[in-house]
């Protein structure tokens, strides 16, 4: 019986290594993450963070002075969430490692750092 891949690519795969979601398994993002933003004026307590997962597949809400929805996906320790309100594009992102997160609030030029802690 012929092999179906080509011996060069047998050989190319055996030096590739698993994959990269094999290697690294993707954390729970899952739960609700009271947040602290980075400010000009110091640290601000303010607003929570829920994430739904499943899979890889998350979806998300920040509350705080308003709200705004995305969707995205965890990937290892990563995760992206994207989404607009009033036609402005947004992009969440951050790393996740146990009950602590650290991320990043993109809007248009203008980017907001936050940590989170999951209750």
């Amino acid at each position: 019986m012929k092999p179906l891949l080509p011996a060069f690519a047998l050989i190319a795969l055996s030096f590739a290594g698993p994959a990269a979601s094999a290697r690294e398994a993707t954390v729970s993002v899952a739960g609700t993450w009271d947040l602290v933003w980075q400010t000009r004026k110091g640290p601000r307590r303010e607003g929570r963070f829920v994430i739904v997962q499943q899979g890889t597949a998350i979806r998300g809400e920040i509350h705080g002075r308003g709200s705004v929805r995305a969707k995205g996906t965890a990937t290892g320790s990563a995760f992206t969430l994207r989404g607009s309100k009033m036609a402005v594009p947004y992009t969440i992102s951050g790393r996740v490692s146990g009950n602590r997160m650290e991320g990043t609030l993109k809007v248009m030029s203008v980017t907001r750092s936050f940590t989170g802690t999951r209750r």
